[in-house]
C-alpha cells in the first residue's frame, strides 16, 4: 500500500511538472537564447527599424558589424573603428573603438527582472540603459524583433529581423569600410561636444 501511494505521489508531481509552461523558467529560454547567438560565427539578416527604416544586418565575430539601410546610411565596425556614413550629407563619421561592448551578452545580461509569456521573454530594470527589453523567438531561438525602451523614455525602438542566415562565412574585409573620396570626414563625433 506504502509503495502505491508513493508511486501515485510521484506520478502526480511529475505530470504537475510537465504541465507547467516554461515560462516559470524565463532566465534558462534567455539563457538559450543568448546561447544560440552566440554560438554563430556570422549571420546575415533583414532589419526593419519602427516599421519605416530596413536595411540588412551583417556580423561576424568578434566585434564586426556592418548595415546598410535602404536609403544609403551605413554603420560599419572592424573592432577598431566605427564608422557611421550618410550619402545625403556626403559626410562620414570615424569613431574609435576601445574595449569591446559585449555583443547580445552584455545587451541582454543584467536584468533584475525576466519574465515570460509563449515565445517572449520581457527584460526589466530601472538601472539599465535599456529600462525594458522584449525579445520575440523563432525556430532554433533566432530574434524575430527586439523591442527596446531607453532609460526614462516612453517610446520604444522596435527592431524586427526576418531571413536569419548564420554561418555564412563573410570576409573580415567586408566591415572595413571606406567611405567615398568625396565624403567630409569626422573623427571620433561621439566624443566631441555641442
Amino acid at each position: 500500500m506504502v509503495i502505491i501511494r508513493v508511486f501515485f505521489k510521484v506520478l502526480i508531481c511529475s505530470l504537475l511538472l510537465l504541465s507547467v509552461p516554461l515560462s516559470i523558467f524565463p532566465q534558462e529560454k534567455l539563457n538559450s537564447i543568448i546561447g544560440s547567438m552566440n554560438s554563430f560565427d556570422s549571420f546575415r539578416a533583414n532589419i526593419t527599424i519602427n516599421g519605416t527604416l530596413s536595411g540588412v544586418l551583417s556580423y561576424k565575430r568578434p566585434n564586426n558589424l556592418h548595415i546598410k539601410f535602404s536609403d544609403g546610411r551605413i554603420i560599419s565596425a572592424n573592432g577598431s573603428y566605427l564608422w557611421i556614413y550618410s550619402p545625403s550629407r556626403a559626410m562620414a563619421g570615424k569613431q574609435e573603438l576601445r574595449g569591446s561592448t559585449g555583443g547580445i551578452s552584455g545587451l541582454l545580461s543584467g536584468y533584475t527582472v525576466v519574465e515570460q509569456s509563449g515565445s517572449s521573454i520581457r527584460l526589466h530594470s530601472p538601472n539599465k540603459s535599456y529600462e525594458e527589453i522584449i525579445l520575440t523567438v523563432g525556430a532554433n531561438n533566432l530574434l524575430n524583433s527586439i523591442r527596446m525602451r531607453p532609460q526614462g523614455a516612453s517610446d520604444y525602438i522596435d527592431i524586427g529581423f526576418s531571413g536569419i542566415q548564420t554561418n555564412i562565412g563573410l570576409s573580415s574585409s567586408y566591415f572595413n569600410f571606406h567611405p567615398p573620396s568625396n565624403a567630409q570626414i569626422v573623427e571620433n563625433p561621439l566624443n566631441q561636444r555641442e
